[in-house]
């Protein structure tokens, strides 16, 4: 946790500098220093992975409905990054959309959940 720290705050310092000297290499730097400190979180995948196995193992729940859950969230936090990213450089307005879109999107892949728990609904009131 401490590395993760140190590191993003060498990130910044050296982001803070491009962005004074060479704003052509701004954006690229931004981008794999967020790609960079996104992969620390991957080390700790493996943990949750394995607790998120365990409960799917002791459940009775339907494993595509746990494979729509973990679209979802992946698709939160791409698009999370994406607009933070693009924010971060200055283009708010774009930022919004791809937020926007987003949202559609997880609506969508999320829609066989909501079929699930009307036929649920359904089925306990007939």
């Amino acid at each position: 946790m401490v590395k993760l720290v140190i590191l993003t705050i060498l990130f910044s310092t050296i982001l803070i500098v491009l962005k004074n000297v060479n704003s052509d290499l701004f954006v690229p730097a931004l981008v794999c220093s967020g790609v960079v400190i996104a992969s620390f979180g991957i080390t700790y995948l493996n943990q949750a992975y394995s607790f998120i196995t365990s409960l799917i193992d002791s459940t009775k729940i339907d494993v595509e409905f746990y494979k729509i859950l973990f679209k979802v969230v992946g698709i939160a936090y791409l698009i999370e990054f994406g607009a933070s990213t693009v924010e971060e450089v200055g283009y708010k307005s774009l930022a919004d959309k791809l937020v926007m879109v987003g949202k559609i999107i997880i609506f969508i892949v999320s829609m066989p959940i909501f079929y699930a728990i009307f036929n649920l609904l359904g089925s306990l009131t007939g």
